[in-house]
């Protein structure tokens, strides 16, 4: 009997300090604890500042947490607030979560606090750890434009034209970074990129910053100012075919001309830039152990071979950096920073990601859309066909390169597209008509 009053007076105590407890306390408090080793605890209802990934894109959101569903590690956080300079209610799993701190204002005294900045009314909200969108922001920092894909379908002149005029706001010589990862693509894009990067490297240091880069992703690193790799990376192979044929006679030595003089025009020797073109060249070198000064060859003479007449030339990071080709190399941001001679890693903004993000999803979705387009006017009826058409115009207008180059210009291309079009809006006013 003893033992069961004891227990019974131990329960009776636990509801009694449970009562105490406030409602909200018991079923709203929330503990994350994160990969970087912070960590937040707070309520419904308190205002924070979360740092998350989407996409692989770092983002930012500032505002109310409304609710938090699930139980860790697979909880699913509810903000409502200021992202991508709008209001939203942000949906966010424990797992993409960078960081998460409560807003001084709402948090009490152990909030962190928060800075502000006066920022230009045409910058978005920041949406990367290490990027600011602060036009005031005193750190010498840079802009990274993600380059990736097909060249003249994916990575195109275009987006570097407008990570340059994003750069251009904050005056001459800002550091702009493109980060290539590409497989080659499109000559006829090369003239194009060509222009424009001799035009901004006018106004700013411009960085190439290499995991791949064939053919004419080769062609756009060798225009810029510095060359990186990773170390993964490889540059080369750039043989132009006429169709299922390599290119020959005064086309393909107008082809290596081009490259050779676009390295030396970056302080490089057009020697082994011309073997990425043709195996007809060759490169080797001598290297002075003491001061390491580079003695390029057109032949077999040096020391090291880099390129003999059997193959067209991809170079890697280890004979990249011996040969003093590239400028260094570097796996990561920070790592990439320490060769840029910066503090540390700082992004000015995040516009190149958002350029190249939207450039991507327009792609993605034109690869989706059009095919089901063109299945759809071949069986709905005559009746719908001329919003169908009218549809598939518009994706020229939005998606030019993925409609002539992945799917051939269908319609029969735009031009003709357009032609049809007019008939068939003549030929039902026509009947309107009568």
């Amino acid at each position: 009997m003893p033992d069961r009053i004891q227990s019974f007076i131990r329960v009776l105590t636990v509801l009694c300090l449970v009562a105490l407890l406030s409602p909200q306390a018991i079923a709203d408090q929330h503990e994350f604890r994160f990969a970087n080793g912070s960590s937040w605890r707070g309520d419904d209802g308190d205002t924070v500042t979360v740092v998350f990934t989407e996409n692989r894109v770092e983002q930012q959101v500032v505002g109310t947490v409304v609710k938090v569903d699930g139980s860790a590690p697979y909880r699913l956080v509810v903000v409502k607030g200021e992202i991508a300079g709008g209001i939203a209610t942000k949906a966010i799993f424990e797992s993409d979560i960078v960081s998460m701190t409560s807003v001084a204002a709402a948090g009490g005294d152990d909030a962190a606090p928060v800075r502000t900045r006066p920022r230009r009314p045409s910058t978005e909200a920041g949406t990367e750890t290490g990027v600011s969108n602060d036009a005031a922001s005193d750190k010498p920092g840079v802009f990274l434009l993600p380059w990736e894909g097909q060249v003249g379908i994916m990575a195109r002149h275009d987006e570097i034209e407008e990570i340059a005029a994003e750069a251009d706001k904050f005056g001459p010589g800002q550091i702009i970074v493109l980060e290539i990862n590409s497989p080659g693509g499109l000559v006829m894009e090369g003239d194009k990129i060509h222009e424009t990067l001799m035009e901004v490297k006018k106004r700013h240091r411009v960085i190439a910053w290499i995991k791949k880069a064939i053919s004419a992703g080769a062609f756009t690193a060798l225009h810029c100012d510095e060359i990186y790799f990773m170390k993964v990376g490889a540059m080369g192979s750039a043989v132009m075919f006429a169709g299922q044929t390599s290119i020959s006679g005064a086309q393909l030595d107008a082809w290596v001309k081009d490259f050779g003089d676009v390295a030396e025009a970056g302080g490089r020797s057009r020697i082994p830039a011309e073997c990425m073109v043709t195996r007809t060249r060759m490169a080797s070198y001598d290297k002075d152990p003491e001061t390491g000064k580079v003695t390029w060859y057109p032949d077999m003479r040096g020391e090291f071979d880099i390129s003999d007449d059997t193959q067209v030339l991809t170079i890697n990071a280890d004979n990249a950096m011996h040969s003093g080709f590239i400028d260094g190399i570097a796996d990561t941001t920070d790592e990439l920073a320490v060769l840029l001679d910066l503090p540390e890693w700082h992004e000015i903004n995040d516009a190149g990601r958002r350029i190249h993000r939207r450039w991507i999803d327009n792609v993605e979705a034109c690869k989706r859309e059009v095919p089901r387009i063109m299945r759809d006017i071949q069986i709905k009826p005559e009746d719908q066909r001329l919003v169908l058409l009218e549809k598939l115009l518009r994706w020229y207008d939005r998606c030019e390169p993925v409609m002539l180059y992945e799917f051939q210009g269908p319609g029969g291309g735009k031009d003709e597209l357009r032609r049809t079009i007019e008939r068939m809006r003549r030929q039902k006013a026509r009947q309107g008509r009568n």
